[in-house]
């Protein structure tokens, strides 16, 4: 239970309503309680942040059109576009009061301001104004370290003081109180049940399941049912599909053929760090440089597949290093959104405006992806129509295939010293050879000439004769290919080598033989077997 409710598995806070209800719940208090009551929080909460946007964009401290500059209680106070305590005299109220296609109207891009957003403004003209004098601009929720909050203690009045169980339940109840609600009532086991399948798992539970549950509903048995879907493979496969949408996870390329795409290690290895409750910096770390770690596992390689899920443009027109480039802008951007909580795309043309993110920010974290393969290219250069996939890439094998390659290196273990054993044998054996020769030859090798008894061919026109210094020369017109059989006399008997020669002679095409030029015919040995008769 404690794992469920307070502990990020290892996905991002967007992964685990749990655990970000935990810190929205921190963040939420340290709001209130850094915030004075009335209509500073007001300002806080509601004014400070309709005016930053719909407003800064054009008279902010960037840019002051027509000299006007909200973004300051000077500027806004003493430009007449505010009347303390009179709304109806204010100008800033006439403007965003009128319709959207009026000339006047604020803002002058975009929608105009809702019903709601106008009556706050109103409300705290109203009240005064009021800029408070420590009042500093907040920083965006993601920018900001968390604090703990204390607990909100219900008013001793309130008649839902005792409905909070948990931590959790005190900020959500005072949530609600602030925006005058009330918690509904207790859902039915059997809804309970079935909300708690669907989240954890994705599937509802079975008839037997919920029987099992209507019999006894009580906190202990929904503990253990928690408990039990926690350790079921459908949790991870459950939980991998919002991490698998951040990291643009598909099986295709994405574009025009959208070709086939072997990522599918990558997914598996997704739903194993949820169901083995990976901590979330090593699910970080191994994502996005698995490979570069020291000794890197197969696992820890396959976890790089996070960055392989970018689209690939395999469109004839595309430009295999323009491809590339497209590439690291996503890898820069997706990191952003999902590590870093921002856009980054706006800084790869300007600063950002709103987040500390300059251009040199954004293309020095560009320059660690920067040492990419091209993914994709022309096949031939002369057919834009032609691309091969190229890239890195890595064997994988499935639990049957790796068991069959286990049983397979331990074979080839087993030969390879068998081999190493052989081939030490053979050397002593070619030594003592060599021995033998030299013992018995005392002199260098003789050739001799063999005399041919009868030659034999395929051909129907192949004449041919035998000559005096025991040659056969070939005449007429041979087909392409032939077989000869050549039956010659032995005169000794320590023969150790065969050797054929291919010769010339005057009544040869270029008095032959020739590797098929435009006068020699082309003679070519491709197989000889010799057999002993007798």
């Amino acid at each position: 239970m404690p794992r469920l409710e307070f502990t990020p598995l290892c996905l991002p806070l967007a992964c685990r309503p749990a655990a970000l209800w935990v810190l929205l719940a921190v963040g939420i208090g340290s709001t209130h309680c850094a915030a004075a009551d009335g209509a500073a929080s007001q300002f806080a909460r509601d004014v400070f942040p309709l005016l930053q946007s719909a407003c800064f964009e054009c008279h902010g401290a960037g840019k002051q059109e027509g000299g006007l500059r909200l973004d300051i209680p000077v500027g806004l106070l003493e430009s007449g576009a505010v009347v303390p305590g009179k709304p109806d005299e204010s100008e800033l109220i006439r403007r965003v009061r009128l319709p959207r296609n009026h000339d006047e109207v604020m803002p002058a891009v975009g929608e105009t301001l809702s019903r709601e957003q106008v009556v706050a403004l109103e409300r705290w003209i109203a009240a005064g104004a009021k800029w408070p004098e420590d009042f500093e601009t907040p920083r965006h929720w993601s920018l900001a370290s968390p604090r703990k909050a204390p607990l909100p203690t219900p008013d001793a009045n309130d008649p839902d003081r005792q409905w909070p169980r948990r931590p959790i339940d005190f900020f959500a109840l005072k949530r609600m109180r602030d925006a005058g609600l009330r918690p509904s009532p207790p859902a039915a086991p059997e809804t309970l049940l079935r909300r708690l399948y669907l989240d954890l798992t994705g599937l509802p539970p079975t008839p037997a399941e919920l029987d099992r549950f209507l019999a006894d509903p009580s906190d202990v048995a929904y503990e253990q049912v928690v408990d039990q879907l926690l350790q079921r493979p459908q949790f991870g496969e459950r939980w991998a599909r919002p991490w698998l949408d951040l990291a643009r996870y598909a099986d295709s390329h994405g574009f025009q053929r959208d070709d086939l795409r072997e990522v599918w290690a990558y997914r598996d290895w997704v739903i194993r760090a949820l169901n083995e409750d990976m901590p979330f910096d090593r699910f970080t770390i191994e994502q996005l440089a698995g490979d570069l770690l020291p000794d890197a596992t197969e696992s820890q390689r396959i976890a790089t597949g996070f960055h392989r899920c970018t689209p690939t443009n395999v469109e004839a027109g595309s430009l295999p290093e323009e491809t590339r480039t497209e590439q690291l802008i996503d890898r820069v951007n997706t990191t952003g959104a999902i590590w870093l909580g921002v856009t980054m795309e706006c800084a790869q043309c300007h600063d950002h405006k709103y987040d500390p993110f300059t251009m040199k920010d954004y293309y020095q974290l560009l320059a660690f992806f920067n040492n990419t393969e091209i993914e994709a290219d022309r096949a031939n250069p002369q057919q834009p129509s032609s691309i091969r996939f190229i890239g890195p890439s890595m064997p994988l094998a499935n639990p049957r295939q790796s068991e069959q390659r286990e049983q397979l290196q331990s074979t080839m273990g087993d030969l390879k010293r068998q081999q190493t054993l052989r081939q030490k044998a053979l050397a002593n054996d070619l030594d003592q050879w060599a021995q033998q020769l030299a013992d018995a030859s005392r002199h260098a090798p003789m050739s001799h000439a063999l005399e041919v008894l009868e030659f034999r061919s395929l051909g129907k026109d192949d004449p041919h004769r035998i000559l005096d210094d025991g040659s056969v020369l070939l005449t007429g017109s041979p087909p392409d290919k032939d077989v000869y059989t050549v039956t010659v006399q032995l005169r000794h008997d320590d023969i150790r080598a065969l050797r054929i020669d291919a010769l010339t002679h005057e009544k040869l095409p270029g008095k032959g033989p020739g590797r098929g030029d435009p006068v020699r015919r082309n003679f070519i040995l491709s197989e000889f077997t010799a057999e002993l008769d007798g």
